[in-house]
């Protein structure tokens, strides 16, 4: 059910303009009130045909393979993606014990409206505002404890995600981390969410598996990669990991995937190189920089390098270490198909995932504990998932095999 654009469900200030145009369309209104008595008509009529199936009669008819009688209604309520279904009659048998196919016991809500409200919760909307759309979009009320209650069902998924096999077909592999603020035990600390994001070779993309830790070291790191590894992802076919240039991960791949050839993002690089010179001079000397990963070749590369050197080795003597000590790990995305150059010598694909988290996580400012964490992270990153579904990032005509 999806009343609402996802873009307007983050930016708040559109949300309630869109809420009350729907609400009060007397249109909408009036096919609202028609789907609901329609819909009231075939749940009775469902329900009504569950309780006869116990029976194995009809009712007033006499037959050997009767089992049981009806014992009268009891009234429910049921939210549907329509509104609410006040007073629905729900039939009974004298032996009670009906395990309804219609809805689960004590189910006040149909699936499709938890979905919805998980939805909403997901993209931004607050719990408190969550209960308000619903009362002005389906007739009833929702408590914050209610939206949170049904979020926490993702906690099965959750678990499942990260012990699912992993595919051993991807040909990149993208590792980086973003840090979240969540509480724990009254403190508010900084976790980082480790993220592997692969590509195949048919161009198809999508996060791997995620991890959230304490901190960036060589164990955490090590942690991940190796699970990993034991649920599938064993490398064979791998040809490049592309990397920022932390410490802990470089000396956990060199465990892990020893034999996978590896690409610090230039992105961050040029970043470093950028601290170490003024902001006047700054223009100038990463335009130098962006010619040497715009080479048409590693030797060319290599001799725009040199060039550049000259020019800033007395002007800016530590941006030029910075970006020299690394040089070797900047340089193999040329062994790759030229094609691929400009999509796999940065980090840059993460990233956007990252912007995605950051902009649910920045109106809710921190989690209330790491379960809350781990929900929102992994329904953002399966939403990526899917919405990169038929879209890959080339296609086979484009890679030299």
């Amino acid at each position: 059910m999806k009343l609402i654009e996802s873009e307007d469900l983050v930016k708040s200030n559109r949300l309630w303009p869109k809420v009350k145009e729907y609400v009060g369309d007397p249109e909408q209104e009036l096919i609202a009130e028609e789907m609901k008595r329609r819909l009231r008509i075939a749940l009775e009529g469902a329900l009504k045909a569950e309780v006869l199936g116990y029976t194995r009669a009809s009712r007033y008819q006499r037959t050997k393979l009767r089992s049981d009688y009806l014992n009268g209604y009891y009234l429910r309520n049921l939210v549907t993606r329509y509104g609410l279904v006040v007073g629905l009659r729900v039939p009974r048998r004298r032996q009670g014990g009906i395990r309804h196919q219609v809805f689960r016991r004590y189910q006040r809500r149909q699936k499709a409206v938890d979905d919805w409200l998980r939805e909403l919760f997901i993209n931004g909307v607050s719990t408190r505002t969550v209960g308000q759309l619903m009362r002005e979009l389906l007739g009833c009320a929702v408590s914050a404890s209610t939206v949170s209650a049904i979020n926490k069902t993702l906690d099965h998924e959750v678990r499942a995600f990260h012990r699912r096999p992993v595919s051993n077909d991807y040909v990149y592999l993208f590792l980086d981390g973003v840090t979240q603020k969540v509480m724990s035990y009254g403190r508010l600390i900084k976790k980082l969410v480790l993220v592997a994001y692969g590509i195949k070779l048919d161009g198809t993309r999508n996060i791997i598996d995620y991890r959230v830790v304490k901190g960036e070291t060589e164990h955490d790191w090590q942690v991940f990669l190796n699970d990993l590894y034991r649920r599938g992802l064993t490398g064979e076919y791998l040809r490049l990991i592309i990397t920022d240039g932390g410490k802990g991960l470089l000396a956990a791949l060199e465990l892990v995937y020893p034999h996978v050839p590896w690409q610090r993002c230039w992105v961050h690089k040029m970043r470093n190189v950028a601290g170490y010179v003024s902001r006047k001079q700054q223009k100038e000397c990463l335009a130098g920089v962006r010619r040497i990963y715009e080479a048409p070749h590693q030797r060319g590369a290599v001799q725009r390098f040199k060039e550049w050197r000259r020019v800033w080795q007395r002007r800016s003597p530590k941006a030029v270490h910075c970006l020299e000590k690394d040089l070797d790990g900047l340089l193999p995305f040329f062994t790759q198909d030229p094609k691929l150059w400009r999509k796999i010598r940065t980090t840059n694909v993460i990233e956007r995932t990252f912007r995605e988290l950051r902009k649910r996580t920045k109106s809710i400012y921190f989690f209330t504990n790491e379960d809350s964490c781990q929900r929102i992270i992994y329904a953002i990153f399966m939403n990526y998932n899917r919405k990169m579904e038929g879209k890959p990032l080339w296609t086979s005509k484009e890679f030299t095999h």
